[in-house]
């Protein structure tokens, strides 16, 4: 980017530019110029794009956090989700009911069963 600029090399470089704008004016009111230089944009205009693009992206700002809200919102409820479904993996492991499913899914993998639906006539 721009450095900043030590006030001496400001002064200088407004002293240049007053100097091109002065021979400039000089010129078009001896006639030796017909026209000014294109001025490029005017500042109106360039300020009336920024303020437009300053509205758009504050809008796009706004729309992005309410989806990051929603998106939070979304992910704090898969949190609760989980640790309750954690919770109920370790009610279903424990004790002798718990035992037991594990002996019968081991019995169930070993016999090529995999993820059968449940044993047949059920």
């Amino acid at each position: 980017m721009n450095e900043p600029q030590r006030p001496d090399e400001r002064v200088e470089e407004l002293l240049r530019v007053n100097e091109r704008l002065a021979a400039e004016v000089r010129n078009l009111t001896l006639g030796y110029s017909q026209t000014p230089r294109p001025a490029g944009m005017p500042a109106s205009r360039r300020l009336g794009k920024l303020l437009a693009e300053r509205d758009r992206l504050a809008a796009e700002l706004e729309a992005t956090k309410a989806g990051l809200e929603e998106v939070s919102g979304h992910r704090a409820g898969l949190e609760a989700q989980n640790q309750e479904l954690a919770r109920e993996v370790a009610l279903l492991s424990e004790g002798f009911g718990g035992v037991l499913r594990n002996l019968r899914a081991r019995l169930s993998l070993r016999a090529g069963g995999g993820a059968a639906p449940g044993p047949p006539g059920r």
